[in-house]
C-alpha cells in the first residue's frame, strides 16, 4: 500500500472534516425525512393497487416476480443505491475541493448533489440491474440444487437433523454466495471512479462505468487494498473503542440496578454516547472510503485532470465546534425528555396472555397431548398447535408436511390417514417416558382442554388445501368451542374464507416479511416475530385496534421487553418461565418498574429477575 497516498488523502480530510461530517449529517437526516417516507408511499401505493391491504409471507414471492413487484422491487433498490451513491458524490466533492486547497460549504456540496441527483439515481439502477444479472446464475445453480437435494422432506426436518444432504446443500450454497461476493465484489471495486468521473467530468452515467472500468483494469486490487485497510482499521478501533464503553456502562447499569434515580442519568448518557458514536464511525468510514477514492482518481488522471469548475464559496466557513457543543447538551436533554415520557407512560401491570408455543414444546415433544397438558400445568393462557388434513380428510396436529424430523418416517401427512398417523411415534425421540405419543386429532386436543385452556389454531398448507379452513369452522361449531380459539395462519385468503364463514371467530395474521403496512390486516390482530415488534408498531396497531402477539420469545430479558413495549400475547416454548418473569415483574415496586421500563425499552440489558434453571421442569 501506498503510504503516501493515504497520508495525502488524510491530509485532505483534515482540511475539510468540519462540511464532510456535517454533509454526512444531513444526508442521514435527508435519508429518514425524505427517503423513507418515498420508499413506504410508493410501496403502498403499488399493495393497494394489489387489492389487499398487505402483501405478506409466501405471497411476497409472487409479487415480487409480478411487473409491479419487479418495478417496486428495481426502484426501492435504485432509490437506496442513490441515497450513498449521493453521500459519495456530496464526499467527492468536498474532496476535489480539498485537493485544490479550496473552501466549501456543506450547502454547496448540499446543492451540487442536488443537481447531479438524477444522473445518480440513473448510475445506481444500472448499477442494480448489472448485480442482479450477475446473480442470475448463481440463483439457477441454488434453485438446482434446492430441488435436487432437499425437495424430499419437510425443511424442518433438514434445519433439525442436518443430514448429509443438507451439510452439502450448505457447502454448496457458502460456495455459490462466496463466489457470487467475490464477483460483485470485484466488480464493484472496478466501478469506484464512476462517481467521481461523475462529479468532475459530468459525463454520463453510462460513461462513468465505463471510463471507470477503463481506468481500473489491472489496478483493482491496488485501488481496493488501501480501502479495505481502511475499513479494517476503523471497524477495530470502533469495537475496541465499544468493548472499553460497555465495560464502564455495564458497571455503572450494574450498580443502577433498577433504580430510576441511577438508571436516568445512565440511560441518558447511554443514548447520547451510542447515536454520537454511531453517527462518527458512519462519517469517517464513508468519507474516509471517498477522500480515498478521490485522491486515487485525482493521482491516477495526473496531467488529464481537469474537472468541471468546482463552485468556490465563502471561505469563512464557521468553526462547528460551537452548533456541536449545542448538539450534545440538545441530544442529552432530548435523552432525559425521552426518558421521562416513556416512564410516564408505564403501564404497571399489563395484561399480557402466555400461549405456549406448540404446547410446551420446551418440556414436552411439540404437538402432542404431554407437551399441551404441560402447558394447562404451566398457567398458559393459550396452546399454539398446527392443523392440516390426512388423506382421509381428517384433521391432524403436526407442524410438518411429514413426519421425518418428529418420527423419522418420511411419509408425506397428505398421504397418511388418521389411523396411520396415530401408529407413529413421534415421542421416543425426544425421551423414552414419551413413547406413547402421537400426532392428535384436533377432537382430541378440544376435548383434553376444554374449560381449562384456550387454542390458537393455526391452519397449516404444506400443501394447497382449499378444504381446510371450512373443516376446521365445521369442526368447532359441532364441537360449540368457537369462544375458545383463535384462528391463524400465514395465509391471508385463509384467514378471509373463516371469516366469511364464521364472522365470531377470532383471526390472527402471521406476518414473517410483508410489503405495506400490517397493522392494515382485516384480521383482528398481528402475530409477528418479536424483532419487529418495535414500540411504533405496537403503537399504531393498538391505534388500529388489533392486538400485538409475538413469537417464539424463550429468553427473560426478551420478555421483559416486550412485555414494556405493550404486546398483548406472548408465544413461548416455556409458559412456566413466562409466567414466572411476569409475577416477578408485577412484583416490584413503582420506581423499580420505572428503572425496568428504560432499561427494556431503549435495549439495556435488565438484570436478572429469575433465573431459569430455577424454574421446575413439568
Amino acid at each position: 500500500m501506498d503510504t503516501g497516498l493515504a497520508v495525502r488523502a488524510w491530509a485532505d480530510f483534515r482540511s475539510q472534516w468540519r462540511t464532510s461530517l456535517a454533509f454526512h449529517l444531513i444526508t442521514q437526516l435527508l435519508g429518514v425525512a425524505v427517503f423513507t417516507p418515498i420508499v413506504s408511499w410508493i410501496g403502498r401505493r403499488i399493495v393497494l393497487a394489489s387489492g389487499e391491504p398487505v402483501i405478506s409471507n409466501f405471497d411476497i414471492a409472487a409479487f415480487a416476480l409480478s411487473p409491479k413487484g419487479l418495478a417496486f422491487v428495481l426502484v426501492i433498490a435504485a432509490l437506496s443505491v442513490s441515497l450513498l451513491l449521493a453521500e459519495f458524490a456530496g464526499q467527492s466533492w468536498i474532496a476535489g475541493h480539498a485537493i485544490a486547497r479550496h473552501r466549501t460549504t456543506v450547502w454547496s456540496a448540499v446543492a451540487f448533489v442536488l443537481r447531479l441527483l438524477p444522473r445518480l439515481i440513473l448510475l445506481s439502477a444500472r448499477v442494480f440491474l448489472r448485480l442482479l444479472l450477475l446473480a442470475l446464475p448463481f440463483l439457477a445453480a441454488a434453485a438446482v440444487t434446492w430441488f435436487t437435494m432437499l425437495g424430499g422432506h419437510d425443511i424442518n426436518y433438514y434445519l433439525a437433523e442436518q443430514p448429509a444432504e443438507w451439510q452439502r446443500a450448505k457447502l454448496i450454497a457458502v460456495a455459490l454466495i462466496a463466489a457470487y461476493a467475490l464477483l460483485a465484489a470485484w466488480q464493484l471495486a472496478r466501478w469506484l471512479y464512476a462517481v467521481p468521473a461523475l462529479v468532475f467530468t459530468g459525463v454520463s452515467p453510462a460513461r462513468a462505468l465505463a471510463d471507470s472500468a477503463d481506468a481500473t483494469r489491472g489496478r483493482v486490487v491496488r485501488i481496493a487494498l488501501p480501502l479495505l485497510l481502511w475499513w479494517l482499521l476503523l471497524t477495530a478501533a470502533a469495537i475496541a473503542i465499544t468493548w472499553a464503553f460497555r465495560q464502564v456502562s455495564d458497571a455503572g447499569l450494574d450498580w443502577a440496578g433498577i433504580d430510576v434515580r441511577r438508571v436516568l442519568p445512565l440511560v441518558a448518557v447511554y443514548l447520547v454516547v451510542t447515536l454520537v458514536g454511531g453517527f462518527l464511525y458512519g462519517g469517517l468510514l464513508v468519507a474516509g472510503h471517498q477522500f480515498l477514492v478521490t485522491r486515487m482518481y485525482r493521482e491516477q488522471m495526473g496531467d488529464d485532470w481537469k474537472p468541471i469548475k468546482l463552485a468556490l464559496s465563502d471561505e469563512r466557513t464557521r468553526s462547528l465546534a460551537r452548533p456541536v457543543a449545542f448538539t450534545m447538551l440538545g441530544l442529552l436533554a432530548a435523552a432525559f425528555g425521552v426518558a421521562l415520557f416513556v416512564a410516564s407512560r408505564l403501564a404497571l401491570e399489563p395484561a399480557v396472555a402466555i400461549t405456549a408455543h406448540r404446547g410446551a414444546s420446551s418440556v414436552a415433544p411439540e404437538n402432542t397431548m404431554a407437551a399441551f397438558r404441560a402447558a394447562m400445568e404451566a398457567g398458559a393462557t393459550y396452546a399454539e398447535l398446527d392443523v392440516q388434513h390426512t388423506r382421509d380428510r381428517q384433521l391432524i396436529v403436526l407442524h410438518d408436511g411429514d413426519v421425518m424430523r418428529m418420527g423419522d418416517d418420511p411419509r408425506k401427512v397428505r398421504d397418511l390417514t388418521a389411523a396411520e398417523m396415530a401408529a407413529i411415534d413421534i415421542g421416543r425421540k425426544r425421551d423414552a417416558s414419551f413413547a406413547s405419543e402421537h400426532p392428535p386429532t384436533l377432537d382430541e386436543v378440544i376435548d383434553l382442554v376444554r374449560g381449562r385452556m384456550k387454542l390458537n389454531i393455526e391452519l397449516k398448507y404444506n400443501v394447497p388445501d382449499p378444504g381446510l379452513a371450512p373443516a376446521v369452522v365445521e369442526l368447532l361449531q359441532r364441537e360449540d368451542f368457537l369462544d375458545q380459539v383463535v384462528i391463524t395462519s400465514l395465509d391471508y385468503a385463509a384467514l378471509k374464507q373463516v371469516e366469511s364463514i364464521e364472522p365470531r371467530l377470532v383471526t390472527g395474521h402471521i406476518v414473517t416479511a410483508a410489503v405495506g403496512n400490517v397493522v392494515r390486516t382485516e384480521a383482528d390482530f398481528v402475530s409477528l416475530n418479536a424483532a419487529r415488534a418495535t414500540p411504533s408498531l405496537v403503537r399504531r396497531a393498538h391505534a388500529a385496534g388489533k392486538d400485538v402477539h409475538v413469537w417464539t420469545v424463550n429468553q427473560p430479558e426478551v420478555m421483559l421487553r416486550m412485555i414494556e413495549r405493550g404486546v398483548d400475547n406472548i408465544i413461548t416454548d416455556d409458559p412456566a418461565l413466562l409466567a414466572r418473569v411476569i409475577d416477578e415483574r408485577n412484583a416490584l415496586s413503582t420506581l423499580e418498574l420505572l428503572g425496568l421500563r428504560l432499561r427494556v425499552l431503549f435495549d439495556i440489558p435488565p438484570p436478572e429477575l429469575t433465573d431459569p434453571a430455577a424454574v421446575p421442569q413439568l
